[in-house]
């Protein structure tokens, strides 16, 4: 029932994406948040798309919710459970994106993008990949990275990177940060 209010709840905002509803099985997760600033409010909603899922931010800068980002593919999906992709909202405001593989393969990893509001735009402000194998305790590992500081630690070795907060827009599922090894 949850499900079915916060889907009504978002009705209002879907239709923005294009001509055509979005179908309910679609909408693989949903967040929304209060923001201080020239934002007051966002939406994000995830929706599955072929092997992926396109992650839709609506904001609310005082004349009610527009489409703000569109992300196309910015998390992988799997066709069972614990590969679904979905979203949360930080303490901080702050969106994570996440995707995972928990329940097939020996390789299980779990991929968490960090999007802030920042000049203007929400981007990419952090990056996390960890991973383990099922049958070796000791293969697996850590990258966690400040796009907005260009740090990072990838199994607890601390590294710089090159790479800069990006928007959103312009993040797909196949990239991650120079320095980080998957």
């Amino acid at each position: 029932m949850r499900w079915l209010a916060a889907f009504l709840f978002l009705m209002p905002v879907v239709p923005a994406l294009g001509a055509e509803m979005v179908p309910v099985g679609a909408v693989s997760s949903f967040a929304q948040s209060t923001m201080d600033g020239e934002v007051f409010r966002y939406r994000a909603v995830l929706v599955e798309v072929d092997g992926g899922a396109d992650l839709y931010i609506f904001a609310d800068r005082g004349e009610g919710m527009e489409l703000y980002a569109h992300a196309p593919s910015i998390a992988w999906r799997g066709g069972m459970s614990g590969q679904e992709p979905r979203l949360e909202v930080a303490p901080n405001t702050s969106l994570r994106v996440i995707s995972e593989n928990a329940s097939v393969g020996r390789d299980r990893w779990e991929q968490v993008l960090t999007i802030a509001y920042r000049d203007a735009r929400f981007v990419v402000a952090g990056y996390t990949y960890s991973h383990y194998d099922t049958l070796d305790p000791n293969a697996g590992g850590k990258c966690d990275v400040n796009l907005l500081s260009g740090r990072g630690i990838q199994d607890g070795r601390s590294f710089r990177t090159s790479m800069k907060a990006m928007p959103v827009e312009d993040w797909t599922m196949d990239v991650s940060p120079p320095g980080c090894s998957r």
